[in-house]
């Protein structure tokens, strides 16, 4: 009994196989085309991909997008100056303006330099009326010696002639000296613009400079009751005096 049933089960199986293959040999096409892959044909072996085919037509414009709006870009080049714009029409007349002086850089420059000119004529002159109310001029090189005609302290003779615009007479050579002498007359003395104030012994010009002449009487300047003070005398000698109880002629120097 255990042979027979394996055998049995054989005979089963190739029945059905052979009943299915005599049926289909009178139509051996539609045999062949209507049997199953699976029992009839080998499995499939995929092939190599085939080339990429060619582009289609170009498609219709699609509807905008509805994305966020980029930013703004650079500004672009200027383009060329548009024609020329018709005149407007006029506006109405203003009010009259001041009269005003039109003049050109060079005729303000002239009228500058006769200004300043007519300022040193008018200095001059001021100088000139100035000698004139004083009394007796010597003129000696650039200099002009005037006396005044009066004897009064060396300070105040100082003051007398600052506002006549001079100062009082400093000889600085012998004609000066000399010139300076013939206008003692009547008086006998007369105060010169020097002194030794500031340091005894060092006599310097009313303008701080150091003597650079002197005509000193003998055994002058001895300093006697502290004399800080000078004067010319007679014989054109001069000679060391208290600035404060002297009277002497007052001359005044003026440069031409």
């Amino acid at each position: 009994m255990t042979l027979l049933q394996p055998f049995s089960a054989l005979v089963l199986w190739i029945s059905p196989m052979m009943l299915t293959s005599s049926v289909n040999t009178d139509k051996p096409e539609e045999n062949r085309y209507s049997c199953p892959v699976i029992q009839c044909s080998a499995p499939a072996v995929n092939g190599l991909p085939g080339r990429d085919g060619r582009d289609g037509p170009k498609g219709e414009k699609g509807d905008p997008g509805e994305g966020l709006r980029g930013l703004q870009g650079f500004p672009g080049k200027a383009g060329p100056p548009g024609m020329k714009g018709d005149v407007g029409p006029r506006g109405e007349k203003g009010q009259k303006g001041e009269q005003g002086i039109v003049a050109t850089d060079g005729l303000q420059r002239q009228v500058t330099a006769l200004e300043t000119k007519l300022k040193v004529l008018e200095d001059e002159l001021n100088r000139y009326k100035n000698a004139l109310i004083l009394k007796n001029i010597r003129s000696i090189g650039k200099k002009m010696f005037v006396s005044t005609g009066n004897q009064d302290t060396f300070e105040n003779g100082k003051s007398l002639c600052a506002r006549a615009g001079s100062t009082l007479a400093s000889p600085r050579n012998d004609a000066e000296n000399t010139a300076l002498k013939d206008l003692l007359r009547p008086a006998r003395q007369a105060h010169i613009g020097i002194s030794d104030a500031q340091t005894e012994g060092r006599f310097v010009y009313l303008s701080g400079g150091a003597v650079t002449y002197s005509k000193w009487n003998t055994g002058e300047p001895n300093n006697l009751r502290n004399e800080d003070c000078v004067v010319i005398q007679e014989s054109g000698k001069w000679n060391d005096v208290d600035c404060s109880n002297t009277q002497a002629l007052i001359i005044c120097e003026i440069l031409s």
